[in-house]
């Protein structure tokens, strides 16, 4: 590797920062409101939504690492990874609408329209979000200031969901004037304008500067050093585990407050107040994990993470203030977790290079993405299954079991996948020493 350890300006971090805000314009609104949007507004169950979020993310098994590879071989005058944001933006902000619009057709042919135009939103924000990702490494070689750019796109991310939790039903509503299905549409539509503005940006204001060692283009070869990457696989997991309880969490949010708390109107209050901590988490990441094991703090984050979100069992639906401290405090220590898990998955990219001899950028992220999406998938249709294993209808008063179902989902099981993600980061092996020991390598190259 050509090793660059430039210093990123505030511009450019921006820009990066503002390409997740732009995806999370389209990834936020699917976990806030998409099971909701399915089974209250489109009118599908919620057994056949937690099938169509299962089935079809299949696909992505193949998808990811393909665009990864070809990521990898892609050579422009713009960079390996920046064309597709250029190229990307407006035919996924088209599916993005598509898929949260509701057509006058019968209810066997609304279920096919819903999974033509789930797994066409999965496979266009794979072919942009991967070498969104696979970004990282090349800007620059300095883990530090990779923990930066880390932070700068989840404020971005977050800023974007704070968007999307405070103001989506708001704008439903203005759009839809009484209309949701309408509402929806033109809510998603806006956003998808915005998403295109700012991800033109992210392409405008940065720059691919970290140049790989030559090499072939063996397929195999890359493929080997994926498949023989011990950390690697950590992540993989650690990262399901991670987008699993936050999912699961994100997708019972609403029936929390519109069937246990009885205040579906203040939803969005509590939603904005945690991504608000979020944000601050994030943007305090670099002095949290300064002079500390980025293993250890993440470890730590999780295992106080799961105790906030345990607790808001037994908190009575008059004790809001209590709900909010513990609520809160889980987005102030769920913040640093995602910006710490890309810094690492940076850090592999090169561990991979010079244990491995290879450079394969788009393929370590194409599994970071799988993964999230692995995480996303099976949090999504967990809600789903579970809220038709609780007996769940919508738009009726639900029984005492239901609202039980809805508590736990919303509580116990997040937590417990919150434990599990923490002691799989355990077996994570790439310490900060290490990582110096790699980079000594490489500038000896």
């Amino acid at each position: 590797m050509a090793s660059d350890f430039a210093k990123i300006g505030i511009k450019e971090k921006i820009g990066y920062g503002m390409g997740d805000a732009a995806f999370n314009f389209v990834w936020m609104t699917f976990i806030y409101f998409g099971t909701y949007f399915y089974t209250d507004v489109f009118g599908v169950s919620a057994l056949t939504v937690g099938s169509l979020f299962l089935f079809t993310r299949l696909w992505d098994t193949v998808n990811d690492p393909v665009m990864g590879m070809l990521a990898d071989r892609t050579e422009s005058r713009w960079g390996k990874f920046r064309p597709y944001l250029l190229f990307g933006a407006a035919p996924l902000g088209i599916v993005a609408t598509l898929c949260f619009t509701t057509p006058d057709i019968s209810d066997q042919s609304k279920v096919i329209y819903a999974y033509v135009t789930y797994f066409l939103v999965g496979m266009v924000y794979t072919a942009i979000n991967i070498p969104y990702s696979s970004m990282l490494p090349v800007m620059t070689s300095d883990r530090n200031e990779r923990n930066g750019l880390s932070s700068a796109r989840l404020v971005g991310a977050y800023c974007a969901g704070l968007v999307v939790q405070f103001a989506t039903l708001d704008l439903v509503g203005w759009f839809g004037e009484g209309d949701d299905k309408l509402g929806f549409q033109m809510t998603m539509g806006l956003y998808s304008i915005i998403f295109a503005v700012l991800l033109f940006l992210t392409f405008s204001w940065t720059k691919e500067r970290v140049k790989p060692i030559k090499k072939d283009h063996s397929l195999r070869a890359d493929a080997l050093a994926l498949l023989t990457n011990v950390p690697f696989y950590v992540l993989f997991f650690v990262g399901i585990f991670t987008l699993s309880w936050v999912s699961i969490r994100g997708a019972s949010i609403m029936y929390y407050f519109k069937y246990y708390l009885g205040i579906e109107d203040q939803a969005k209050w509590f939603m904005a107040g945690f991504t608000i901590c979020n944000i601050a988490g994030a943007a305090l990441t670099q002095w949290v994990c300064k002079g500390r094991d980025k293993k250890m703090v993440y470890i730590l984050l999780m295992l106080l993470n799961s105790v906030t979100i345990g607790l808001v069992y037994w908190v009575s639906p008059e004790n809001m203030i209590l709900f909010g401290a513990l609520h809160f405090a889980n987005g102030l220590l769920a913040g640093p977790i995602t910006v710490i898990v890309f810094s690492m998955y940076a850090d592999i990219a090169d561990y991979t290079e010079s244990a491995k001899g290879r450079r394969v950028d788009g393929l370590i992220f194409s599994g970071a993405s799988f993964s999230q999406k692995m995480g996303w998938t099976v949090g999504g249709a967990a809600g789903g299954f579970l809220l038709a294993f609780f007996n769940y209808e919508p738009n009726v008063a639900q029984p005492e079991e239901t609202i039980m179902g809805i508590r736990i989902m919303f509580t116990f099981i997040p937590a417990v996948l919150s434990v599990v993600a923490a002691l799989a980061m355990m077996a994570y092996q790439l310490s900060d020493q290490k990582m110096d020991e790699v980079q000594q390598s490489l500038e000896s190259a």
